[in-house]
């Protein structure tokens, strides 16, 4: 009996200690009410539990004071993957605010408000150029100030304030501005690991050129011309007059040891202005020859002396980012027709070699030119572009044998790519001249045959690679004839064009 009862004893002590062990410690780690707290997650992965998220998030803006300064922002958010959610829980264990914060802090970095510009080209396979901005402000004045780079800056005031006057007799003027690409705005917590432009500035160099990295410079030397400058460096003057707004036309001077930019300009945006004019053009008189089988081989006379004409040309214009792009011939009133001066030569036959002293014009009249002899984006221009209008007449500029026609491509001249579409390429069998046609709609000539001075081989279209390239919601873009001289043989060294006239 007596061992019964400290038996019994023994296990009323035990079950009380035991009772005692679990009531204490279930008060140590449990409430016995619920409470609300704040589970945080870090890219779906649970790293603690705090009690306020509002604590949490003063404990991280108070703790970033570098970035509030860099930035010049009141407020440091969250980095991106960081999930807090409210629960309701028993359980007591709390982490501090700052051990959260230095797991955090480890592996991510935190953001701050601003906006994501994204650049779209729609018609480029291209990825979209994203930028992140402090604030839209920002972003528009820099897009201003672009603008502003490719804008004559009288028309562009007249323009934004609708105060263009209306053309009269001749004159032009601005129709519309407008950007190419698709730009869209969206307010975001954006990293700080990312590039966050907050100045101006900056952010201008950078829709200009399309980097950050500094522009390659050039300092003038005696004698130096701004066009001298720039074809030194691969650049055209609008080119060279837009990387340096100091200057205002290609005749200003420079002065020894000045410093100019001459980095490629490569923006990333484009900025379309389309341009209506009315211009007066001389139509140059035509210089015709005839011959005269009863005059001796080598004789000539003027039988009547050439008079210039004039024409009032309505034309509309397509800049994009200050380079001429596209060109359409609204109408052509003909105000004074023009006289052809006629020169008389003893002749029996028309021979098949130019007459280097006269050389004709490849087009008809009243003509644009699109692209000179000159860099262009990058590269050297070796002919000139001409446009009349799709279907109008290209003529030989001298007498000659057609040496090659096709679609295909003059091996050696401008690579073997097809790019020149239909073409003509003729050797005038003096003094080392090859003329080509390129682009061409129709080619009215075949190999092998003799041409004559002013004769009609070919019509001006917008075959091979042509910019801005033909739709068909646009069939005619890009026509022009590329018009280039050659010397010594079809694939020998290229001259100007215009020294022929």
């Amino acid at each position: 009996m007596q061992h019964n009862r400290w038996s019994a004893s023994l296990v009323s002590v035990l079950l009380l200690c035991v009772a005692s062990i679990f009531v204490f410690g279930f008060t140590k780690s449990f409430n016995t009410v619920p409470q609300e707290v704040y589970t945080i997650y870090l890219d779906g992965e649970k790293i603690g539990v705090v009690k306020s998220e509002d604590e949490f998030l003063d404990y991280i803006n108070t703790k970033e004071e570098a970035i509030k300064a860099r930035y010049g922002v009141d407020t440091v958010y969250s980095p991106k993957g960081v999930d807090i959610r409210k629960t309701i829980t028993y359980n007591n264990n709390i982490d501090s605010n700052m051990e959260i914060y230095n797991k955090i802090v480890a592996s991510k970095k935190f953001t701050i408000k601003g906006v994501v510009i994204t650049v779209t080209d729609e018609e480029s396979d291209e990825e979209p150029v994203v930028i992140n901005v402090l604030n839209k402000e920002i972003f528009d004045e820099a897009l201003t100030t672009t603008i502003r780079a490719f804008v004559d800056e009288e028309q562009y005031e007249d323009y934004m304030n609708s105060t263009q006057e209306e053309i009269q007799d001749t004159g032009s003027l601005i129709e519309n501005i407008d950007l190419k690409e698709k730009v869209t705005y969206r307010n975001d917590f954006i990293s700080v690991s990312e590039k966050i432009f907050t100045d101006v500035d900056e952010l201008t160099k950078y829709l200009m050129y399309g980097t950050l990295e500094e522009q390659s410079t050039y300092i003038v030397k005696e004698g130096d011309t701004i066009s001298s400058v720039a074809n030194a460096n691969k650049l055209n003057v609008e080119e060279f007059l837009i990387a340096n707004p100091q200057f205002t036309s290609e005749n200003n001077l420079l002065y020894e040891s000045q410093e100019v930019v001459v980095g490629l300009i490569d923006p990333v945006i484009s900025v379309i202005v389309e341009m209506h004019s009315v211009e007066d053009e001389v139509r140059e008189a035509d210089t015709e020859i005839q011959y005269d089988d009863d005059l001796p081989m080598g004789t000539e006379y003027v039988s009547r002396e050439g008079e210039d004409g004039l024409d009032r040309v309505t034309n509309k214009y397509q800049y994009i980012n200050g380079q001429l792009a596209d060109v359409a011939m609204v109408s052509s009133t003909e105000i004074k027709p023009s006289i052809s001066k006629i020169v008389v030569r003893g002749d029996k036959y028309i021979p098949n070699v130019a007459d280097l002293s006269y050389w004709a014009w490849p087009t008809e009249r009243p003509y644009t030119i699109t692209t000179y002899y000159e860099y262009r984006w990058g590269s050297f221009h070796d002919a000139i572009d001409i446009y009349v209008g799709y279907g109008s007449d290209v003529y030989a500029a001298n007498n000659g044998t057609v040496y090659r026609i096709g679609t295909g491509c003059v091996a050696g001249y401008l690579g073997c790519n097809g790019r020149q579409g239909n073409y003509i390429l003729i050797n005038h069998n003096a003094g080392g001249y090859y003329t080509i046609y390129m682009h061409l709609k129709d080619v009215l000539v075949t190999e092998g045959q003799t041409v004559a001075r002013g004769q009609k081989i070919g019509t001006m279209g917008n075959s091979g690679e042509v910019s801005p390239v033909p739709s068909a919601s646009s069939p005619y873009a890009g026509t022009h004839l590329h018009f280039g001289v050659r010397m010594g043989s079809p694939y020998g060294s290229t001259i100007n064009p215009f020294n022929l006239f």
